[in-house]
């Protein structure tokens, strides 16, 4: 482009400098008239050459500023990377405040809203304010789009939260992305309600109840805000009935919304649980329809009809396959995904095997996946190989895809017609 520029002034110059030639042959006529055409061709020389000079000089610069680029080189624009950009600002400046992994910068960096807003937000200036306020880098790490917030907002909504009783205002980050008014209407439920506990506020008494973090506690409540907002009675008798019924503190706070029915209800559907010999009672048996959960119950005492004395599938399958159980258990970490399966499933598929198929314990112990696979299709697989005369060695080829279990059986029924032709 600066070369087309310089070619275009070269030339205006030209013709302005010829325009002017009868002119000055006037003014000079005493001179001979070669003597005057050599002195103008001089002049425009001359001046061209400074011209061209000046241009070069201006070229050169500009290239040594791109990096030495040269005509032929091409070199990829990457806005990240350009000197000033406000993303690598902000990089700069979460380096220069915090120890972050290359990992963190890159988790904060990438996330959806700080890649939305960094062109047209000053993040630095947010960062900085949230800082001042003692919001710590687990935060930002955790939480990327604190550094997208408006900041007049923001400075609202940290003005709203420092009205509340807290310990730390890390516990109350996730709280930020809410909107003024909710928030305020938020805060206003939790500080009516100092008096009824020992603790702060909600938060706190649900924290030291489950025996969890504040901050992971905020974490799942941001998105279930019912559960700070809803009758004090009504909540506490149903999170004493899941305490008392041993239901995981992880698994009460991913899911809240078991609180949302009547402590008469949910202390029933728990006891149920119990008395069906549950091993692990989950939240969503609180909810869920009638038909799935007594299936679920069903298939509890099905388990420990199944299981008996042993206490676990591991004791089952060792005295299934008369090994010990270290055997047992190295046999079924050969493919893990044998311990998810229920133990009624692997009697079916030990019970088919073994009494049925007739194959023995070190071949079934050979390819523990099989107790994985269907029962059905392993018995339509085993009958139609027996229909073409084959047993096979090894119960690999049944848990096999259908398509190599095809190509396994071509090849056998080829050469058995081959061999019977012979």
């Amino acid at each position: 482009m600066l070369r087309n520029l310089i070619r275009s002034f070269e030339s205006a110059l030209k013709l302005h400098l010829y325009s002017k030639a009868p002119t000055t042959s006037s003014v000079l006529a005493t001179r001979p008239r070669r003597a005057l055409f050599t002195q103008f061709e001089e002049h425009a020389n001359n001046s061209v050459s400074n011209k061209l000079s000046l241009s070069s000089a201006r070229i050169s610069s500009h290239a040594t500023s791109l990096g030495h680029e040269t005509d032929n080189d091409y070199v990829p624009y990457r806005a990240n990377l350009e000197t000033g950009s406000r993303i690598s600002v902000l990089i700069d400046a979460l380096r220069e405040r915090f120890r972050l992994t290359e990992d963190e910068v890159q988790r904060i960096v990438s996330d959806e809203q700080v890649q939305r807003f960094y062109r047209n937000r000053c993040l630095v200036q947010t960062l900085d304010t949230l800082i001042l306020e003692g919001i710590t880098k687990h935060s930002f790490v955790e939480y990327p789009w604190l550094l997208a917030l408006d900041q007049k907002r923001l400075g609202f909504k940290l003005d709203v939260i420092k009205t509340m009783k807290m310990d730390d205002i890390n516990h109350f980050v996730p709280f930020l992305r809410l909107t003024v008014p909710r928030l305020r209407k938020l805060v206003t439920a939790l500080n009516a309600e100092t008096g009824d506990y020992s603790q702060k506020n909600r938060v706190y008494y649900i924290s030291d109840k489950l025996g969890v973090r504040p901050e992971i506690v905020t974490k799942y409540l941001c998105k279930r805000l019912f559960i700070l907002e809803m009758p004090y009675d009504m909540f506490e008798k149903n999170l004493q009935h899941m305490i008392h019924y041993n239901v995981s503190p992880i698994n009460i706070l991913k899911d809240l919304w078991a609180f949302r029915y009547t402590p008469k209800s949910v202390e029933l559907r728990l006891e149920r649980a119990k008395r069906a010999k549950k091993d692990k009672i989950m939240p969503w048996m609180v909810r869920c329809p009638e038909p799935i959960l007594q299936r679920s119950l069903k298939l509890s005492l099905d388990e420990l009809q199944v299981l008996g004395k042993f206490s676990s599938v591991v004791e089952y399958l060792a005295h299934r396959l008369e090994f010990n159980v270290n055997e047992a258990k190295a046999i079924m970490d050969r493919h893990p995904q044998v311990h998810t399966v229920r133990v009624t499933k692997i009697k079916e598929v030990l019970d088919y095997l073994l009494n049925e198929a007739k194959f023995t314990r070190f071949e079934i112990a050979q390819v523990p996946r099989i107790l994985c696979h269907s029962l059905k299709t392993t018995k339509e697989r085993l009958n139609e190989l027996a229909s073409f005369g084959c047993r096979p060695s090894s119960l690999v080829i049944v848990c096999r895809s259908r398509r190599e279990y095809n190509k396994f059986l071509e090849q056998w029924t080829s050469h058995s017609k081959h061999t019977n032709a012979e």
